[in-house]
């Protein structure tokens, strides 16, 4: 028996034991030899079907042994560095993966004979696990690094990203799972990827899959590529393992039909060749191209004109009372619009009160449908957030009315400060930070539209996390401490469309940001409106 007797066969056995001594009280065994010959063969039965279930019981010990060992491995190196542990996609994909489903597998394992303190533990803990959704969310994050980041499928499954290595693989159920997610999303290319993977693993690794499974999805990945001599030959193999499978049957004669008109020329379709290799899918828009190339750092040099015109001094604001002795540093990163960086615009003491005090209030971020005016979850946006006034910590409050110094606008109609925590492969892909006039959920007139953004980083991220500006064309690096500032309007009110920006996705490391948006209302005597409909969007 290769796993634990179940409730019900130990039940069984029990009733057996029951029924043989019963029986055994009602006769006089000791005046028949040969009856006490038919003890003898029931005792060796039963001391077979007690062999069986004391194997079965230690393959269980075993079996869970190795997992406690295994997870103890994973945990006590997380605890060592648990923001360095959560920075690697892979590690975050196996801990939701393994909260998700395989805890579930070792509560089975020992649902018998166990402790009532374990389970009432383990149900009591159950409640705030990771459920499927959390599961299908990590195995898209993945995939969305591995598409922005060009990352080698192979490294991925090691757990080797940008030579860092995680603290554990991929098993061939994981690389099924993601590559099962981008399939129901009709991706077949990246499908494709993970299905070769799985391919190539022994099968000995297969725990909840077969190699019928994986070449089932793999020979259709590869017909929708176009590589349709590798889908015959994937469903050739099918069918030695299952030969009345009416639906791999019917895809075998269908390939092979195709293969037949193409020997003769006559598919009408030059483009799809039989030994065509697996090709990415083209990104639907071309700023969308952009922003990746943005997010991978190819298209982030400055040309020469512009950056001699680019300076870094002491910022005073105008000889600020409370900057004039301790100026900020300012570093200009764009001319036009006027996208800038203050270094040193937080402490260190700050950002743990700040992140403690946000930490039990994150929830999923939300965005505005522009259409409906609705807040809603979407999949473009991946981050927590929670929403700090100025009267919930003295942190905050220093922190707001430092932005005040240094931007010189009111906080009056700003928005509270907002606490942003990046989940597995956390983005914000791009959008605008103001409402437009098509937009069907504008600001109220008392508040007015989002005149100005400044965005702290709370940390460094290791790998990825830039805040991109898909019109000049730049990304800015997370700098803990620091902050980036830009208006969203020219001062005519109008929208700033060249401040269209994005926040990559996290490869390694842990991002945390935090953003006030500043509104038009009491700005007059701030920022004053221009005459000129064409002014430049500057800071100054």
């Amino acid at each position: 028996m290769n796993r634990a007797m179940s409730s019900s066969s130990k039940s069984i056995l029990l009733l057996y034991l029951l029924f043989l001594f019963t029986n055994y009280a009602k006769c006089e065994w000791f005046s028949s030899l040969s009856q006490m010959e038919d003890l003898v063969h029931d005792e060796i039965d039963l001391l077979s079907s007690l062999r069986d279930y004391i194997n079965a019981e230690e393959t269980k010990i075993m079996k869970i042994k190795r997992l406690a060992e295994e997870y103890q491995q994973i945990s006590e190196s997380a605890r060592t560095n648990i923001d360095e542990y959560l920075g690697h996609p892979v590690n975050q994909y196996r801990l939701v993966k393994r909260l998700a489903s395989e805890w579930s597998e070792m509560e089975d394992l020992v649902m018998e004979d166990v402790t009532p303190v374990f389970l009432t533990n383990l149900s009591t803990k159950r409640a705030n696990f990771p459920n499927e959704d959390d599961v299908k969310g990590s195995a898209q994050a993945i995939i969305r690094l591995q598409e922005t980041y060009r990352l080698k499928t192979h490294d991925l499954v090691q757990g080797i990203i940008k030579g860092i290595q995680a603290n554990q693989s991929l098993t061939a159920d994981d690389c099924y799972d993601i590559g099962r997610t981008a399939y129901l999303e009709q991706d077949f290319y990246h499908c494709a990827l993970w299905m070769n993977e799985v391919s190539n693993m022994p099968e000995n690794g297969y725990i909840r899959i077969t190699r019928f499974d994986v070449l089932d999805h793999l020979s259709y990945c590869m017909a929708q590529q176009g590589n349709i001599e590798r889908a015959y030959e994937m469903t050739s193999e099918m069918i030695e393992i299952d030969p009345t499978h009416p639906r791999i049957v019917a895809n075998h004669k269908h390939y092979r039909t195709l293969l037949g008109a193409r020997k003769k020329g006559d598919d009408g379709d030059p483009s799809t060749e039989s030994g065509a290799m697996l090709t990415r899918n083209p990104a639907a828009y071309p700023e969308f191209n952009r922003y990746e190339r943005l997010c991978r750092l190819e298209q982030n040099k400055i040309p020469k004109r512009i950056e001699k015109k680019l300076k870094c001094y002491y910022w005073t604001n105008n000889n600020h009372p409370r900057l004039i002795l301790q100026p900020t540093k300012l570093e200009e990163l764009w001319h036009s619009p006027h996208l800038v960086r203050f270094h040193d615009v937080i402490t260190d003491k700050e950002v743990e009160e700040i992140k403690a005090v946000a930490k039990p209030r994150l929830n999923r971020a939300t965005v505005q449908n522009p259409s409906t005016g609705k807040l809603e979850h979407a999949h473009y946006r991946v981050s927590k957030s929670a929403w700090l006034s100025d009267s919930e910590s003295p942190a905050v409050a220093r922190v707001c009315q430092r932005i005040s110094d240094i931007t010189g606008l009111s906080m009056e109609t700003a928005e509270q400060l907002q606490i942003a925590n990046y989940g597995v492969g956390g983005q914000y892909e791009p959008h605008y930070d103001f409402a437009r006039e098509s937009d069907a959920g504008k600001f109220e007139e008392e508040l007015g539209n989002r005149i100005a953004t400044f965005l702290i980083y709370l940390t460094d991220v290791e790998n990825g996390g830039s805040t991109v500006f898909l019109h000049p064309g730049i990304a800015v690096r997370p700098i803990r401490g620091s902050a980036a500032f830009w208006y969203n309007l020219y001062p005519s009110g109008e929208g700033d469309l060249r401040t269209r920006h994005a926040a990559c996705p996290v490869l390694t490391g842990v991002k945390w940001v935090s953003n006030k948006w500043i509104h038009e209302r009491d700005q007059e005597f701030h920022r004053k409106c221009a005459l000129n409909k064409n002014s430049d969007n500057r800071m100054f």
